[in-house]
């Protein structure tokens, strides 16, 4: 058996709008009372969200910079708190720098995250989903790889039940079985997530292919022996490609590409 694996978010959909949503919601109930006043301390809401998209262009602009530095959830927080100070990251060492010097409860903020996140889909699930929009030709491919009988994997450090119900013909338009979604709790560490996939599936490393927007997380899983491709579709910043290029990971450009090219390497490994 062969098995695509494929993140989400970045990936599968473009959750910049949602982590931002959802992540200043969750800073700002954890830290309302101490904290500056990142877009004037208001609460997002269904209802308000089109008027903050207008009045904060600068500040979802600058969000949109640090979107590619994060590997989990607590980094959404990070992002919260480096707007709160004005402070520019360049690249992916420097916000890993940050990352370790700062104060910051991150089990506090993870817990208030998912529970935001829960909040707002039992609120309304279909505006939620507005928040992050799948990449059409992704789902396109997709839907094709699965009539050709490829076994799809989501390997994701989102949880399952946030995501589960996207995986539907009422949203997707195709299925993906809650089974076939390994999340946050087979770890962060997308390695340990590809062991799993050997395990479930009793198959190799060598029959996995996975799919990730995070270049770190490919190098990680490269090393299992892994094949290993980069989105560059999404939030891949120019040096994260040049830096999966330096390591021998291929780099999946454009969404259009998406199918050819994993098409093609399944056959190829025939």
């Amino acid at each position: 058996m062969t098995i695509l694996a494929l993140d989400f978010d970045g990936v599968i959909v473009d959750s910049v709008l949602d982590s931002l949503f959802v992540g200043h919601n969750a800073y700002l109930r954890l830290y309302g009372k101490e904290m500056k006043k990142s877009f004037g301390g208001e609460l997002f809401t269904f209802e308000n969200w089109e008027e903050i998209k207008k009045k904060y262009k600068k500040e979802i602009r600058y969000y949109y910079t640090l979107r590619p530095y994060i590997r989990g959830a607590t980094d959404y927080g990070l992002i919260q708190k480096l707007m709160e100070e004005k402070k520019v990251i360049k690249n992916q060492k420097e916000f890993d720098q940050y990352r370790k010097s700062v104060k910051f409860d991150f089990e506090a903020y993870e817990k208030e995250f998912y529970n935001e996140r829960e909040r707002l889909q039992k609120i309304d699930y279909r505006a939620w989903y507005n928040l992050e929009p799948p990449y059409p030709k992704i789902l396109e491919g997709m839907k094709k790889l699965l009539e050709e009988r490829i076994k799809i994997v989501i390997a994701t450090s989102n949880r399952r039940k946030a995501i589960a119900k996207s995986f539907t013909p009422e949203y997707f338009g195709f299925t993906i079985e809650p089974k076939d979604i390994l999340d946050k709790r087979y770890g962060e560490d997308k390695s340990e997530q590809m062991r799993q996939i050997v395990k479930l599936y009793k198959v190799n490393f060598k029959d996995i292919y996975f799919i990730d927007d995070q270049v770190s997380h490919l190098i990680q899983t490269k090393r299992l022996g892994v094949k290993v491709f980069l989105a560059g579709w999404s939030y891949a910043t120019e040096s994260q490609k040049e830096e999966a290029r330096k390591q021998n990971i291929p780099v999946i450009e454009k969404e259009e590409d998406f199918y050819p090219i994993i098409k093609n390497s399944l056959e190829m490994d025939v």
